[in-house]
C-alpha cells in the first residue's frame, strides 16, 4: 500500500479495494469466515489477483515480490484450494528451506491432520482414502530426526463450540479413560500397536458432525511420536500487556 502510495496514488483506493478484505485474514482465515458467516463475498484469491495485476504495472520489484508472495498465499490457502488436507509437499518444502537456510531446529506447529508423521484419512473425505501430510513429507525428509507430537483432550469447552465426549473407540476416549487431568505417552517405547481414530479440531468444528471430525491411520506408532492428553479444556483468554 505505501509502495502504491507514493510511485501512483491515483491507483491507491482501487488498490485498497482488493487488499483490505483480504488482510481480514490475518485474524480469521478465510475458510473459518465462511463457515461462521463472517466472509465478504468474493474470494479472497480473485481479490489477491488483481491486487497483483494493479502492482505488476509499477516499478518496483520488492513491492512486486511481496504481491506475489500474497496472491500465491491465498491461492493455495484451504480456502484457496477448497481442499481441508491442504498442500502438503508445499509447506513440507518450505519448512525444510527454512532449516537449511538457517541450520536451526524447527518446531512446526499445526493440527495433527497435517503434523501426523503419516498419510492420514479424513473422516470428513474417506473416499480419499490416505493422503500425504505436511508431517508424512518431513519423515520422508528427515526420517527419525521429524518427532511428530499429537495434542488432544477429551471433551471441553471451546468458546465457541463445546466439543462432546469422543465415540468409545477413538483414541482420545482410550487416552481419556484413565480420568488423569493430563497426562503424555512416548510411543517410541512401544505398544499401542495397529490403526485408530482420533478427534480432529479445526477452525470450523461442528459438534453436530463430529462423529465425521477425525483422521484414521493404518499405524498409531508410524502416526505419532508422542501423546499428550487433557481430560477437559476451557476457552482460552486473550492475555493482555
Amino acid at each position: 500500500m505505501e509502495h502504491v502510495r507514493r510511485a501512483a496514488p491515483h491507483r491507491l483506493a482501487e488498490l485498497a479495494v482488493h487488499l483490505e478484505p483480504i488482510r481480514t485474514a490475518h485474524e480469521i482465515d478465510e475458510h473459518v469466515q465462511r463457515a461462521r458467516c463472517l466472509h465478504p463475498g468474493r474470494p479472497f484469491a480473485e481479490h489477491a489477483r488483481d491486487a497483483l495485476a494493479i502492482v505488476e504495472q509499477l516499478p518496483g520489484d520488492f513491492a512486486l515480490e511481496r504481491m506475489r508472495l500474497i496472491a500465491d498465499f491465498h491461492q493455495r490457502s484451504v480456502a484457496g484450494r477448497d481442499d481441508y488436507a491442504g498442500d502438503a509437499q508445499t509447506w513440507a518444502d518450505t519448512i525444510v528451506d527454512h532449516q537449511h537456510r538457517t541450520g536451526r531446529r524447527v518446531a512446526y506447529w499445526d493440527g495433527i491432520a497435517h503434523t501426523s508423521a503419516a498419510p492420514a484419512t479424513l473422516g470428513l473425505a474417506p473416499q480419499r482414502g490416505p493422503q500425504p501430510t505436511a508431517g508424512s513429507v518431513l519423515r520422508d525428509r528427515y526420517g527419525t530426526r521429524y518427532v511428530s507430537a499429537a495434542i488432544g483432550f477429551h471433551h471441553g469447552d471451546l468458546g465457541a463450540v463445546t466439543v462432546p465426549e469422543p465415540a468409545s473407540d477413538w483414541l482420545d476416549a482410550r487416552l481419556g479413560a484413565t480420568g488423569r487431568p493430563a497426562h503424555w505417552l512416548d510411543l517410541r517405547d512401544g505398544g499401542w500397536d495397529g490403526p485408530m481414530k482420533a478427534r480432529v479440531i479445526s477452525g470450523v468444528h461442528d459438534p453436530s458432525r463430529d462423529a465425521a471430525e477425525h483422521l484414521a491411520v493404518a499405524s498409531l506408532p508410524d502416526t505419532f511420536d508422542v501423546l499428550v492428553h487433557l481430560r477437559q479444556v476451557s476457552p482460552v483468554h486473550r492475555l493482555t500487556a
